[in-house]
């Protein structure tokens, strides 16, 4: 029977999203072994734009103006997004050739089963991959994005538990987008895990050591 990978599991504390980010570059540039990130974000929204994203076209400069909030750039690519109260992110760090080939569309599919199954537990059924977001139905409840480097990957997803649909506001309908969503609005686009699941934030570490544990010493 082989051995067991290791995977360093960590639920965090209420950090910004801007310090969770520097933690996950540092993890993905200069630290060892294979680590989970599990964490709440604190309730004051801030903009996360991908990499290559463009402020000018993607977010809604009056709504910023009438009530500013931080605008982040990430080091991985991907969508802009919202994140505050109700936000958690979860953050896988792999080291490359640990689950599958380090390419985006690769580890989406690996990333598919191993959510839907954590989630599962949790009383979420149906929850799938469908173009680069994780949907229950037609809705989506979390946006991903990725960064390959040298030794590992990172792939990080904001899972909606709640939301404030005024927080939205600050994003437009972007030009490049999924086919399923079509012109929905964020109204009739997104949806809420915690409608579905545990109103708290402990679940989603708990349900993913457990879909993890019978394939990584954690």
């Amino acid at each position: 029977m082989a051995a067991r990978r290791a995977l360093t599991l960590v639920e965090l504390p209420a950090w910004p999203i801007k310090r969770l980010l520097r933690l996950e570059e540092a993890l993905v540039r200069h630290e060892a072994g294979n680590w989970c990130l599990v964490t709440a974000l604190p309730p004051t929204p801030a903009v996360v734009v991908g990499l290559g994203g463009k402020p000018d076209q993607l977010l809604d400069a009056a709504a910023l103006r009438a009530a500013p909030v931080d605008v982040v750039r990430r080091f991985t690519g991907g969508g802009t997004v919202v994140v505050g109260g109700g936000t958690v992110v979860a953050s896988l760090v792999i080291e490359k050739g640990a689950v599958c080939e380090p390419f985006p569309r690769d580890i989406m599919a690996w990333t598919e089963p191993v959510y839907a199954a954590a989630f599962g537990r949790l009383g979420v059924d149906g929850l799938a991959l469908r173009d680069h977001d994780y949907v229950v139905g037609d809705r989506k409840v979390g946006g991903n994005a990725q960064c390959i480097a040298k030794d590992k990957w990172i792939h990080h997803t904001s899972f909606l538990w709640d939301y404030d649909p005024k927080h939205m506001t600050y994003l437009t309908l972007p030009a490049k987008r999924p086919e399923y969503r079509a012109d929905r609005g964020h109204d009739a686009f997104l949806s809420r895990l915690g409608e579905a699941t545990y109103p708290g934030y402990a679940a989603p570490a708990a349900g993913a050591a457990a879909a993890w544990s019978g394939d990584w010493a954690i």
